[in-house]
């Protein structure tokens, strides 16, 4: 199976699917924002702080463009969770798409707010109305979101979501 890239809102559980459905299928998972932390040497919310969003998704594509040039990655089972804001530069969506599946994971913004406040993390674009936020988001997003992609329900634990992907992608 070529590798799958879960795309979608940030809270949509990409990160957890992603190594959910590896464990399932004995394949590996890939969190882009963590590669990206880990090549830039701060946390997503610093790199935002210190550089911008400008800066951060040259960052963004550059992490992108180094992980499906390794050798062999579009011959191997890899589940990428990308970052929620991944899909809003055209060439990720084509470096994607040339490499692998692309699924959305679709949540409702309320859910996703229930799910962000439960987490607590750091999210540089929520800002003081995360409801609106997030709805200003995702219609600025939900094109590049489509586009190329399978859309899947990411309601539920990380379990149901990753066999559905897992069904979705296979076919069944």
């Amino acid at each position: 199976m070529a590798p799958v890239f879960l795309v979608g809102m940030m809270g949509s559980g990409k990160s957890s699917v992603a190594r959910r459905a590896a464990e399932l299928r004995g394949a590996t998972a890939v969190d882009l924002d963590r590669r990206i932390a880990v090549i830039a040497g701060r946390s997503i919310a610093e790199l935002f702080a210190e550089a911008g969003e400008a800066r951060f998704r040259a960052l963004e594509r550059a992490a992108l463009a180094s992980l499906v040039a390794e050798p062999g990655f579009a011959a191997r089972e890899i589940w990428v969770a990308t970052g929620g804001g991944t899909v809003v530069d055209p060439a990720n969506r084509a470096m994607m798409a040339a490499n692998g599946s692309i699924v959305l994971l679709d949540v409702p913004i309320d859910e996703l707010c229930r799910r962000l406040r439960e987490d607590g993390g750091v999210r540089p674009l929520l800002g003081e109305d995360p409801a609106g936020s997030l709805g200003a988001l995702w219609r600025a997003r939900e094109a590049a979101y489509r586009e190329h992609a399978r859309v899947v329900d990411g309601v539920g634990s990380a379990e149901g979501v990753a066999v559905r992907v897992i069904a979705e992608i296979m076919g069944s």
